[in-house]
């Protein structure tokens, strides 16, 4: 039948059957999902497949058409999820602006979960994951069923190369047959390259280093030899981590902001000082250990700007970290060669604000 189906998308759907002819197609009768995607093939059960009739083999293939579009099987897996997870939060994301929920049958939306719609994958696999450490007993009964969503991401993992074959793919497309003009746009958006945060917190952790240098007749200036100074990197360093205090930064955010934190800098020689703020500074404290979690206090309105006027009125810091969800007005920024890194709360308020807080330093999101 997935042949039939093939002939078919030549005339009717060019981009999915563009997109089947980068899969090898794989029987395998020991899987207990019909069809799934993955390491640059389709897989699908036979029998299980002989129990449906066209219409419901070709809306599974096409599911996993959109799944490859919008590379989930090629993505890094979100972090701390399980595979039954990432392939329920990749459903979600289907459902929710890619078919219709009626047809897609087996498919479980952001409704079944309680979750809003129009988020983002990586969002939907962490919450449903928070649910199920929650409530683990949930969807415990349907044994069948889980054992084949584990298997649906058994081979999902992290290749650059299936990424840009599959962005490529995209680019050159111009028939996109049935598919409507809102799902293509979000197709074609998820070509562009994402931020890797890591790259970003390891950048701004070397210039925060690189920054804290002094000059000295001791050592031969690189380019010059002994004709001018040359420079020598103090080892410590110290850094300001202000928090903010608005209700909208909720406690899973700060802990994973605070791992970051523990991975990235409390095994080198930077200190850290550590402030809350709404529109006031809170009292600042030093990050002396391992901190998994903090108390914040305030909760009320936000105001950058006593964060930053601290920041640059002050010569005992090396470099500024603010999360925040950058609601409040931009900050006026005098020149201070320290850098500023600003951690926004999630994807969505990083695309929000990025571009004004680029003007003043480094941006991501946790």
């Amino acid at each position: 039948m997935l042949h039939e189906i093939a002939e078919n998308w030549f005339l009717q759907e060019p981009a999915f059957y563009s997109l089947l002819c980068l899969q090898q197609e794989v029987e395998n009768p020991h899987i207990e999902c019909p069809i799934r995607c993955g390491e640059g093939r389709i897989e699908y059960n036979p029998l299980l497949l002989a129990r449906k009739n066209y219409k419901e083999t070709e809306l599974l293939l096409r599911i996993e058409m959109i799944r490859l579009f919008l590379k989930h099987p090629y993505e890094r897996r979100p972090e701390g999820c399980s595979g039954e997870t990432i392939a329920l939060g990749s459903d979600c994301t289907i459902a929710d602006g890619y078919c219709l929920l009626k047809e897609a049958g087996a498919l479980k939306g952001p409704g079944y979960y309680h979750l809003p719609m129009g988020e983002c994958y990586e969002w939907y696999c962490k919450q449903i994951e928070n649910q199920k450490e929650k409530e683990p007993d949930r969807d415990s009964s349907d044994n069948a069923s889980n054992t084949s969503n584990r298997q649906k991401s058994e081979f999902w993992h992290d290749d650059s190369l299936m990424q840009i074959r599959i962005n490529e793919l995209i680019e050159r497309t111009t028939d996109w047959g049935s598919l409507s003009g809102d799902i293509v746009e979000r197709i074609q958006a998820s070509t562009r390259a994402r931020l890797n945060r890591s790259m970003v917190f390891q950048g701004f952790k070397s210039n925060l280093l690189s920054s804290n240098r002094t000059l000295t007749r001791m050592r031969p200036n690189r380019r010059t030899g002994f004709l001018q100074m040359g420079s020598r990197r103090q080892i410590e360093a110290r850094l300001l981590v202000a928090v903010d205090a608005s209700a909208s930064i909720d406690t899973e955010t700060l802990s994973r902001f605070y791992s970051i934190l523990n991975r990235l800098f409390l095994n080198s020689d930077i200190d850290i000082d550590v402030v809350s703020f709404d529109t006031t500074l809170g009292e600042i404290r030093p990050m002396r250990q391992v901190e998994l979690s903090i108390d914040v206090n305030g909760r009320g309105g936000t105001d950058f700007q006593p964060v930053v006027d601290y920041f640059t009125a002050s010569s005992a810091y090396d470099g500024l970290m603010i999360l925040t969800d950058g609601e409040a007005p931009p900050p006026v920024v005098e020149r201070k060669t320290a850098p500023i890194l600003w951690v926004c709360k999630d994807e969505p308020a990083y695309n929000a604000h990025r571009r004004w807080m680029e003007r003043t330093g480094r941006c991501c999101w946790v």
